[in-house]
């Protein structure tokens, strides 16, 4: 895991974020415990719409939108395997009012699971925290205890317990204005804490590796900008 605070330093950057309008939704809805089922903010018929995007990289095409120039900024000296390695990344953006929280999971390729019970993840994710968060509370919480690639029925609440820790054994990280998080978001799980004041937004970017794609570049089910 690594931790990068301050990390974003293009001062025209950082003002294009804090000025958009369409980078976070407004509201993830009213319900205390979000996304309670798979892909609930994905079709545009959906209370809250808020899909899963893919972008190709700026290798294979240009960095033409906000989201992108963040991906690239976050990626292009990060990454753990080379450039033509890369399938693509997948990534959304959430807000998180007072109270609201995100229970245990782990990013997986969501369409695979819910056509198939079939676990699958991807290489690496981060979770990225723009300046304009000022909350109190809403913690990034880890468990050390991974997830096997193509396990059927993991994510399963019987299952998917075997992998919960207990809170003295999580890492917990802060949401803090600025702040860039890597991690192993396909395969270790995780959970969000309930903000106490302030609005929590996040950003979360996973990288595909072209061994292992995900199902929907083959259904035509992302969004693209």
């Amino acid at each position: 895991m690594i931790v990068i605070d301050n990390f974003i330093k293009d001062s025209e950057l950082l003002k294009q974020i804090e000025l958009s309008e369409n980078l976070f939704p407004q509201s993830m809805g009213s319900e205390i415990r979000i996304a309670t089922e798979l892909n609930s903010y994905h079709y545009e018929k959906s209370s809250c719409f808020a899909p899963y995007m893919f972008w190709d990289g700026w290798w294979k095409s240009e960095t033409n939108t906000l989201s992108k120039q963040i991906i690239k900024s976050i990626w292009e000296n990060n990454l753990p395997f080379d450039e033509k390695d890369v399938c693509g990344f997948e990534y959304w953006t959430r807000t998180f009012n007072p109270g609201q929280y995100l229970d245990t999971h782990v990013d997986e390729d969501t369409f695979l699971y819910a056509k198939e019970k079939i676990f699958r993840g991807p290489a690496i994710g981060c979770v990225y925290y723009p300046h304009t968060n000022d909350v109190v509370g809403g913690f990034l919480e880890l468990h050390p205890n991974a997830i096997i690639e193509n396990t059927l029925n993991a994510l399963e609440t019987e299952n998917i317990k075997n992998n919960i820790s207990v809170l003295e054994e999580r890492e917990r990280i802060a949401c803090k204005p600025n702040r860039l998080i890597i991690f192993d978001a396909g395969h270790m799980v995780h959970n969000t804490t309930p903000p106490i004041t302030g609005i929590r937004r996040v950003m979360i970017i996973n990288v595909w590796h072209k061994d292992s794609p995900p199902l929907a570049l083959e259904t035509g089910e992302f969004y693209y900008e």
